[in-house]
């Protein structure tokens, strides 16, 4: 087994379902054990925060990619949030967020999205055009949990449906709906 470095997109915020955090933690904690490292926002919040916690529980190399000076979202700035990380030992400052996409698909062998917000869903679709017009042919792997993605499948199939991707792209999205089915696939490749 190759150790990939693996980017992981997800949200900021926990969600309203205790699963998804769960993932997350999990998630860090399989791809640390198998001995890939972690290529993620660098945040210190929600979802962003039970993976890194996750794969530093089981020893993993992390690298946080985060933007300058950011403080967070209103939200985060209203409550008080620290959303920086501050215990990584690997830490990539960029000066935007557009930067931070382009470094974070640049350091990753490949990706994987986890239930998120409109971050998450730019990130998701940035790889997969990335991929469609060749400029890389990393795999793309969807965390499906409990049917989260499945609007986004439909959609999918709709625009193959309605003629507008071929058959090839409308496979670059690899849907999986465990953590334990990404690590396999990624332990694999």
């Amino acid at each position: 087994m190759n150790m990939k470095k693996v980017t992981v997109y997800l949200g900021a915020a926990k969600g309203n379902d205790e699963k998804y955090a769960a993932n997350a933690y999990r998630l860090g904690m399989l791809l640390a054990g198998n001995g890939h490292t972690i290529v993620y926002g660098g945040s210190d919040v929600g979802c962003m925060k039970a993976l890194a916690d996750g794969a530093q529980m089981a020893g993993g190399d992390i690298i946080g990619v985060f933007p300058q000076g950011f403080k967070g979202s209103m939200h985060a700035v209203k409550l008080g949030l620290k959303v920086e990380r501050t215990d990584l030992q690997n830490m990539v400052y960029v000066a935007d967020f557009a930067e931070r996409k382009k470094k974070m698909e640049e350091l990753g062998d490949c990706f994987v999205i986890m239930p998120g917000a409109f971050g998450s869903l730019d990130e998701l679709f940035t790889c997969a055009c990335n991929r469609a017009l060749r400029k890389h042919l990393k795999p793309i792997y969807v965390l499906d949990t409990n049917g989260y993605y499945a609007p986004l499948q439909q959609m999918i199939n709709n625009m193959f449906n309605c003629g507008f991707i071929v058959e090839d792209l409308r496979t670059i999205i690899k849907f999986i709906p465990t953590v334990e089915g990404i690590v396999e696939e990624i332990n694999s490749l």
